[in-house]
């Protein structure tokens, strides 16, 4: 199902408005705000059609958020950098999918 424009801005402003609310109800703000930034990202690009895009900026938002969480250990960054490399290794769209095709009328005969 395709979404229209307005579709799209009303499930985004949905999730900004009910994670504000989770913000102002829990008085969370730090690192809550990374949390809502990045959820926000992410349902951005999923309904705009730009998946993977908006996830992968999202997920690091999210992670840096983890990292305040737990007081910025070197453990918790080492498991960031590991789940990016891991979702960059296995949910990462081929670049090959969506080439052009060369156009024949240029082909010069070299």
């Amino acid at each position: 199902m395709k979404l229209t424009s307005e579709q799209a801005g009303a499930i985004t402003s949905a999730v900004w408005l009910v994670g504000l609310g989770i913000l102002i109800t829990t008085g969370y703000w730090w690192p809550g705000i990374l949390f809502l930034i990045g959820a926000g990202s992410i349902a951005q690009g999923f309904v705009e059609g730009r998946g993977w895009y908006s996830f992968q900026g999202s997920l690091w938002l999210i992670g840096i958020g983890f990292l305040f969480l737990f007081h910025f250990t070197i453990l918790a960054l080492f498991i960031l950098i590991a789940i990016s490399g891991l979702v960059g290794a296995f949910c990462k769209p081929s670049p090959f999918d969506k080439k052009p095709k060369p156009d024949p009328s240029l082909d010069d005969g070299f």
